[in-house]
């Protein structure tokens, strides 16, 4: 098992860590570390990218995917040799990771805007990858597209000048599950489940990283709403 640092210090771009073992397979070339600064790929949000160093080498890490609780670290170049059990720096772009932890987070607000504004619509599916992020919802909306697009861009708006506090805690599956009922079905029953509050909405079982307050998320461009057996609502950072 990786110890995925991101969930609990979401702050740190650096870690070091010895390489447990290497390997390859249909994605690349790849190594795994006991700890890890990198966010794996999961949950709507992008992969960190950055850089692993040993021995003075620096070397480009593309990709990191969880794989059975361990997670591969992807070499962007196949001829790296890492030595096993030697110690390595693990280093992420920063800037890459403030992106996608604004984009997770406003796809958490565009998604409590909507089922807040129209209870009938439940969040799906969150894709918040730059570029090219949206919000998918099941179930049907009283107002037309267009009507409903601009009451949630206003609604969105206002819970930014209002700097809404984005917390990180844990609850039980239990409560998780009497919070939200109509999501209870397609979490993992964990006894312990780490979930994302932005102000007063209901919380949501989330392990991705994300912004402190909703200020963050300023220059949010909700772009297009698309109503046909789902709801889809795209969005892009400025």
């Amino acid at each position: 098992m990786t110890r995925i640092l991101s969930r609990t210090q979401p702050e740190l771009i650096t870690c070091e860590s010895p390489i447990l073992h290497t390997g390859e397979d249909e994605k690349g070339r790849y190594f795994v570390v006991e700890q890890t600064v990198f966010y794996p790929q999961g949950g709507g949000q992008m992969s960190d990218h950055g850089s692993v160093s040993q021995h003075g080498q620096s070397h480009l890490v593309r990709q990191a995917l969880n794989h059975g609780g361990e997670v591969r670290h992807y070499l962007a170049d196949p001829q790296v040799t890492l030595e096993i059990g030697q110690a390595a720096t693990l280093q992420i772009d920063a800037e890459f990771r403030r992106r996608a932890s604004l984009a997770h987070t406003a796809g958490h607000l565009i998604a409590h805007v909507v089922e807040t504004l129209m209870p009938s619509l439940v969040p799906a599916k969150g894709h918040h990858f730059l570029p090219g992020a949206y919000v998918e919802f099941t179930g049907n909306s009283s107002l037309a597209a267009d009507q409903l697009l601009e009451q949630v861009r206003s609604k969105v708006a206002e819970a930014i000048e209002q700097n809404l506090p984005v917390t990180v805690e844990s609850l039980s599956f239990d409560e998780i599950a009497r919070l939200r009922p109509e999501l209870a079905g397609s979490i993992p029953q964990n006894e312990e489940m780490r979930i994302v509050r932005i102000g007063d909405y209901v919380p949501v079982a989330c392990g991705g990283t994300h912004a402190t307050t909703t200020s963050a998320l300023k220059g949010l461009e909700l772009r297009k709403i698309k109503a046909k057996e789902r709801v889809k609502i795209s969005y892009e950072l400025a």
